[in-house]
Order: C-alpha cells, then structure tokens, then sequence
C-alpha cells in the first residue's frame, strides 16, 4: 500500500507540473510496473540461487503475501524430501540387511541398484557397474533368452559370474514402466542337499532289488516245487509273495523317480507314433484287467495321425499309468475313453473313466509322492503311491501340463498336454 500511495502521490505532481489527466496516470502506472519488475526479479535471482537455506527478500503487502506463501511450500518440501531421503535409506538398509541379492534395472536394462548380498554373488562395483547394461554382467544365452522373452512366470538358475561353483537362482518382478526388480537367491547348498538326497534314494533302492529279488524267487519256488504244504502256510506264502511284489514295483519306480530328477538329455529326443504308443497302453490296460478279473471296455479316439517329440520311454510311461490307473479304479463293465487332439497349445491327451472317482479335497494333492486317497485301496490294487508323481515329473520335463477332474463316484478325467516342439538337433522319428 505505501508503494500504491507513492504512485498515487507521484501522478498528482506530474498532473499538476504538466497540466494533464494522462501524464498523471502514466507516471503512477510507470511507478508500479518498476516496482512489480523489481521484485519478479529479486524472485528470479532466488529461484535461481544454489543455495537452499537463502531468504526471501522482504517485502510488504501482495508480493510480501506471496513471498510467505513460497516460504511455507518451501518448508514443507524441505521437509517431506527429507521424510523421503530418510525411508530411501530405511529401505535400503533393510534390503541390505537380506541374505538374497536385490537388483534393480531400468527400462534400458541397465543397472540401477544393489544391496550387499548382490553386490557379493556378482562382484559388482558402484563406480564401475551403475548403469551398465545388465546382460552383460550375465551372458549366459539361456539368461539372455530369458530376459528378452520376459516371461517371468518361472526363475531361472544361471552360474555366479564370480564363483562358477555356485548356484543362482533368479526371479524376475516387473514394476513401474518396464523396470524390473532381480531377486536373487544362492540355491548351491540346496542344490546339492536335492542331489544326495537323490543319489541316496538312488543307492538305497539299486541295493534293494537284489535281497527282494532272492525273497521273491524262494517264494516263488517254495509255491511251485511244494504244493503239498499247509493250506495256511500256502496262504502265507501267497500274501509275502504278494508284497514282495509290490516292494519290488516301489523300489522300481523310486528309481524311477530318482533319474527323473536329472536334467533330461534332449539328445534322446525323437518323434514318436502316438497311435502306436496309444495302442501299447491300451494293450497293457486290458492286460491290468484281465490280471484283476474284470471286464473293462477302452475305446480310443484319434482326432488326425500325430506325433509329439520326446522320450520314448517316458511319454510311454505316462499313457500307461494313466491307461492303468484308469482301468484300476473302474468297475467291472465300466469304461475307458481316451482322445488325442490338438490346440493352441499342443497336443492334448485325455483319459476319462466311468469309475469310483475322487473327491475334490484329495485333487490338489494327487500327483505328490506317497500320496493315497484309500491306503487301503492302493494296497489292494499293488499301488505304490508314486505312479502319478512319476507321470507329472515327465510332462514337465517335457515342457507340458497335467490337469486333474473328477468327481466321487461319476469318474475321472486326467489331461496332460505335450507342446507342439521342434526337433533339438536331425529330425528322427521313433519306429
């Protein structure tokens, strides 16, 4: 206001020297533009000073009110950036304070942070390493397809940069606009925990074979050279040669089992007749049911000849247990359907019975190791409790998926699809 009152006061004297209404106005609108430019300056020099904790200039009246006003966002930025700065560094000193390795990486794919525990699986240097591109800290092929695919739905084991004798294992979190978020885990101790626990199962069920072998073979000659023995001594023998059977079927599949846990050798890989591996199972499913004393009918359904890459023996195997199991818990006179069709995503086998079924609560949990719905069933049927562990195993290591349906006392349907794959080396096709 006294800035306005001097511009009113400076009007009035040049009116009264000039004699004239316009030079009056002009001279006090002259004073408060001067005035207004000389405090957008003082603002501007402010705005531009490097120095944080520099004053505002004082002033009075509208730019003394906007002034105060640019004080207190001031103050209250000063104070939430360092509210920021403090749960930045929270945050990181917690991820510091894990024992998986986290990385951060932009958009780019170059690195942008660390904690310790990554800093050591990768010897990585903040200097030297910030903003490098991260593929080139990891050039493993398998990684890089990986990265580019982005399909992070599952982790992927790469060897440390620093220490080839260990194991990494690396998930990948997409977050903001296409940066991604490294958890890394050193997975060399549990790795080789799963390898002897393997090789011991391995061990253990190669040295049992050959004392269940010499129980089994007495058994047998003791039922056929000696029909004149006990009619309970006969029963006896009947029931230890019926579980000298069934400990030899577990000891086989634990083996079983326990190559399956390798890694698959894809130079085995040929192109196999579904139709003539179809027909084998169907024939060793009649084979089940003949040894069961009861008529089961299977009917096939082939939608096109087709051929899926794999294993032979394995993708074998897995039509078989199913055929089997489906053929096991299907009553007399009951029925066996299996289809084989395409997809987007491969091609899809289903086998489907009309037999006992299964409740819904015991679904999730049917393909895990010694896992029975009946124990008491299974034994009677020579079940192991591994037979769809075993089929799991092998469509996964075929890159494929095994769905389970069934209902109690309407049937089951098992779907396992193998992907439409091309040959990993010549095309070879099994006979």
């Amino acid at each position: 206001m006294p800035k306005a009152y001097a511009a009113v006061a400076l009007s009035v004297i040049m009116g009264a020297i000039f004699w004239s209404l316009s030079w009056a106005i002009a001279s006090g609108l002259m004073v408060l533009l001067l005035y207004h430019v000389r405090k957008l300056q003082q603002l501007d020099v402010w705005l531009n000073n490097d120095d944080r904790l520099a004053e505002l200039p004082e002033s009075q009246g509208i730019w003394g009110r906007v002034f105060d006003r640019i004080e207190e966002l001031q103050v209250k930025h000063f104070k939430s950036e360092q509210e920021l700065t403090t749960a930045i560094l929270r945050i990181q000193k917690s991820a510091n304070a894990l024992r998986e390795g986290v990385i951060t990486v932009d958009a780019s794919g170059a690195l942008e942070w660390w904690n310790l525990s990554a800093r050591k699986m990768f010897g990585l240097k903040n200097k030297q390493d910030r903003g490098a591109p991260l593929l080139h800290l990891l050039r493993e092929p398998n990684f890089f397809r990986y990265y580019h695919h982005a399909d992070f739905g599952q982790p992927i084991y790469v060897q440390s940069p620093v220490n080839p004798e260990r194991v990494l294992e690396i998930a990948v979190t997409s977050f903001a606009k296409g940066d991604n978020l490294l958890i890394v885990r050193d997975m060399t101790e549990s790795i080789k925990l799963g390898n002897m626990r393997r090789d011991f199962i391995g061990n253990i069920s190669h040295e049992l074979r050959t004392p269940l072998t010499v129980i089994q073979g007495y058994l047998e000659t003791f039922q056929l050279h000696y029909p004149e023995l006990d009619a309970d001594v006969q029963k006896s023998h009947t029931r230890m040669l019926a579980q000298a059977h069934r400990m030899t079927n577990l000891v086989q599949d634990m083996l079983v089992l326990s190559r399956l846990e390798g890694s698959i050798d894809r130079s085995k890989f040929v192109r196999n007749q579904m139709s003539i591996l179809l027909a084998q199972a169907i024939s060793r499913g009649h084979d089940t049911a003949r040894k069961l004393d009861k008529k089961v009918t299977i009917e096939l359904c082939l939608e096109r000849q087709a051929s899926v890459v794999g294993v032979k023996s394995e993708i074998l195997s897995v039509l078989t247990h199913l055929v089997t199991n489906a053929v096991k818990y299907t009553q007399h006179g009951g029925r066996v359907d299996i289809a084989l069709h395409t997809t987007n995503d491969g091609w899809c086998i289903n086998v489907s019975d009309n037999g006992i079924g299964i409740g819904q609560k015991h679904l999730p949990r049917l393909t895990e190791r010694f896992y029975r719905v009946d124990p008491s069933r299974s034994s009677t049927s020579g079940g192991t409790g591994l037979g769809l562990a075993i089929v799991e195993r092998i469509i996964l290591r075929h890159e494929g998926s095994l769905d389970i349906s069934s209902q109690k006392g309407k049937g089951s349907h098992f779907t396992c699809t193998f992907p439409h794959q091309n040959m990993p080396s010549s095309d070879k096709e099994a006979m």
